[in-house]
């Protein structure tokens, strides 16, 4: 099956998932949308692991960047976009989509032991675009990118669904599910060990092909302090699945088993 045959078999089921779900919710009060900008502006802590695929982890003070304008334009999380298109169908579910621009991570060789010799991964640009479900509460989402900017390091698509939880006035929790497919050449920069990498190295030589590289879940708690200001945390675990799961650099050096945490503090205007 191709990966367009996939992605919209996915969209399709997600799209009925969130349609048949919400019909069994309560109906929530959505407030309007602010005009000109809006969002909210942190700073938190983060443990992740020191390259994707790592057994060893790193702490790290990373900014908290969701900016709004109106219902158009958003900046979250290094990934800019816009809504475009805008409906809902006969079930109540609202669909969006429309162009992005993400920052893609690199990779530094000192990161880790096991990146030894294997030589650096720029960080890059990518662009694609995104469709968006939601209703009542459930919410999912697939994004296409293909990196633009250094030849050779490929496409993923990702594929998300989950549900935002109210606890109270000042509480809430948010459950996510996702998993990202990945193109031969993203595989190849990430997990794959070519010729020159294993002499200089002395990992022996691996070859990855696309697929799904990962499949997760996330926790997100909200707690609002006051009016304006709120603490954040976040626990994320993903395994890493076919090519990218038997790579050395995770089979023998590193692991599966990917997991995160942080913790931190916003203001929203």
């Amino acid at each position: 099956m191709t990966c367009t045959k996939i992605a919209s078999a996915v969209v399709a089921g997600i799209a009925f998932l969130i349609s048949t779900t919400g019909l069994a919710a309560a109906d929530e009060h959505m407030p309007a949308t602010p005009a000109g900008l809006h969002g909210s502006i942190g700073m938190g802590v983060t443990v992740m692991p020191e390259y994707e695929g790592s057994k060893d982890h790193k702490t790290r003070v990373m900014p908290n960047i969701n900016l709004f304008y109106g219902d158009s334009l958003f900046f979250s999380r290094m990934m800019a976009g816009a809504n475009l298109l805008r409906f809902k169908t006969d079930q109540g579910v609202a669909i969006t989509a429309g162009p992005l621009l993400a920052l893609r991570r690199g990779r530094d060789q000192d990161d880790n032991a096991a990146l030894n010799r294997l030589g650096d991964i720029d960080r890059a640009l990518d662009a694609g675009g995104f469709v968006h479900f939601r209703k009542q509460g459930w919410h999912a989402s697939v994004d296409a990118r293909q990196n633009v900017t250094n030849s050779g390091q490929g496409a993923t698509m990702k594929f998300s669904a989950g549900h935002g939880i109210p606890l109270g006035q000042k509480f809430k929790l948010h459950a996510n599910l996702e998993t990202t497919w990945a193109s031969a050449d993203y595989m190849k920069t990430f997990f794959g060990i070519d010729a020159l990498q294993s002499a200089q190295s002395g990992i022996a030589q691996y070859e990855a092909g696309s697929g799904f590289k990962d499949a997760g879940v996330s926790v997100m708690a909200d707690y609002a302090i006051t009016h304006n200001w709120s603490g954040f945390a976040t626990i994320r675990y993903k395994q890493l699945l076919g090519d990218a799961a038997d790579s050395p650099i995770v089979a023998d050096l590193g692991s599966r088993d990917q997991a995160s945490a942080g913790i931190g503090i916003k203001y929203r205007f």
